[in-house]
This record gives structure tokens, C-alpha cells and sequence, in this order.
């Protein structure tokens, strides 16, 4: 089956009907004719295009011709449409950031600003080193650091408080996002915190980002065992990676990139996991 000849086929107004008519059943030419106040040579050419994409079927009976729906051929179609209108996980992410979004801009509307201020927390099948390693050299981090549909062009960190911080991501259509700051505080192997706040185009701060990452060895009394979403069971050979996520805006326009920094970050822990994992 074509699906995009049957669509075709069915979209043009009079086959439709036609269509519609014969779900009641069996129909001759004629009957057709009729049912549509119209002449029958016109009938009679879309009757054989709906054939032709195999949409109906017409069987001679004597000298009658009788039309009727090929309701398998239609089974096909409706399953295919199922297919497409199956929800994905990309489908419920975008629900969710709508849902966010809405909800930001309400905060921000309202004068008391927008916030977030969530917690992430990740059992890494490697070590603190290999974690740390991820984390802090840019040319590793630029594979994992940006979420689906994204990618790392610029990517600059080191583990030295102080140092400046960078993140330039872009999207599909060419645009380029960009987000900065500086280290705030370093225990090697066990902390990193920074600013990460994304810039208009002039490089001016949109609003705040604070970033706070947190390294646990597997078999350890993680704090993030108090955290929904933690792991318990750990074993050596593992690290308990917490990131904790804090923003405010007042700005309306700000709303979206707030509400994008959970699910962003959410993908973004996600891939170090996979890249660990390779």
C-alpha cells in the first residue's frame, strides 16, 4: 500500500463521499451516481481512481458493477496512522516543557519572579577520576554536554577556581546559544561549582545560573541517597553523581530558557552516563 497515493485518492472531495458511502456497504455505479447527484462518466473515473490506489474494489456481476471498500487495505492505512500518531519520548518532553514554560511565565508575571531549583542524581558505572576527568576537560565534555538536537561548538572549563566557565551550543537550523561564568568552588575529584548563566547577543548575563556537581564514590553514604531519584545498592568501581541546578528570573521573555534548564540538564546527565558507558 501507498499511504500517500491512498490519502491522496480519498482527499479529493467527491471520492471521499464515495468513501463514505460505501462503509455502509456494497454499492453499484449507479447507486453512486445517484447518491451523489451526479453524471455517471464523472462517477464512473473516480470510482476507478480509488481502485487504482487500492482503496475499493469493483467486481462485475453480470452486467452490474459493484463497488466496495477494501476494508484490509484499510486496516494497513489506520495501522500506519496509528504508528504516526504513537507518542514518543521526545513528544512527552515537549508536553512537559510547554507545561513548564506556562508555568514560569505565570511566576514572572506575577512579580515575584521565576525559580528552579532541582537536583539531579546519577549512579556512573566509573570512577570519581574517570567522572572528574569528564567533567573538567573540555574536549571530553564538548561530546556529552548539550542536549538531544544540539551540539557543542565551544566549550571551555578547568577545575581552578575562578577560571571562566563556557558553553556554546547550536541547533539544527544554525542557531548558536551561548552561556558562561566563572568556577566558585573546587575539592578536586569531589566538587565543582559554578555559573553557567546563559548571554544575550551583546554577552550581557540573562539571568543567573548556579551549578553544583557533586561526586560520591559508589560503596559511599551519598547525601543524594536523601534525594528523589537516588540509587542505593552502589558498589565500587561507581560513582554517586549529584547535580544541583538553581535559577531566578523576573523577565517574562527569560520564562522558556528557565523552564528548558531541567529537562536540558536532565539529557545532558544522561549522555555522560552513555559516554561513560562506551
Amino acid at each position: 500500500m501507498d499511504a500517500q497515493q491512498v490519502l491522496a485518492a480519498i482527499g479529493e472531495p467527491t471520492r471521499f463521499r464515495i468513501v463514505v458511502l460505501l462503509a455502509d456497504g456494497p454499492r453499484t455505479v449507479g447507486e453512486l451516481t445517484s447518491a451523489l447527484g451526479a453524471l455517471q462518466p464523472q462517477t464512473t473515473k473516480h470510482v476507478q481512481a480509488l481502485e487504482a490506489a487500492g482503496v475499493i474494489r469493483v467486481q462485475r456481476l453480470g452486467r452490474r458493477r459493484l463497488a466496495s471498500l477494501d476494508r484490509a487495505a484499510l486496516r494497513q492505512l489506520a495501522g500506519w496512522i496509528d504508528r504516526l500518531a504513537e507518542s514518543t519520548e521526545d513528544d512527552r518532553a515537549l508536553d512537559a516543557y510547554a507545561a513548564a514554560v506556562a508555568s514560569a511565565e505565570q511566576e514572572a508575571t506575577d512579580g515575584d519572579g521565576a525559580s528552579v531549583d532541582f537536583t539531579l542524581v546519577r549512579r556512573l558505572p566509573a570512577s570519581r577520576s574517570d567522572v572528574w576527568h569528564a567533567w573538567t576537560d573540555p574536549l571530553v565534555a564538548a561530546r556529552w554536554w548539550a542536549p538531544r538536537h544540539f551540539t557543542v561548538v565551544g566549550c571551555a572549563i578547568e577545575p581552578t577556581r575562578g577560571a571562566r566557565v563556557e558553553l556554546i551550543l547550536r541547533e539544527g537550523d544554525g542557531a548558536e546559544y551561548t552561556s558562561a561564568g566563572t568556577v566558585r568552588e573546587v575539592e578536586a575529584q569531589s566538587r565543582l561549582a559554578f555559573e553557567l548563566s546563559p548571554l544575550d547577543a551583546e554577552g550581557r548575563v540573562l539571568f543567573p545560573v548556579e551549578v553544583d556537581v557533586r561526586l560520591e564514590d559508589g560503596d559511599g553514604h551519598a547525601d543524594a541517597g536523601a534525594v528523589e531519584g537516588a540509587v542505593d545498592g552502589a558498589v565500587d568501581g561507581e560513582t554517586t553523581m549529584t547535580v544541583t541546578v538553581r535559577a531566578t528570573t523576573t523577565e517574562v521573555s527569560a520564562a522558556p530558557m528557565l523552564a528548558g534548564l531541567e529537562p536540558g540538564w536532565s539529557q545532558q546527565v544522561e549522555r555522560l552516563a552513555g559516554a561513560l558507558e562506551a
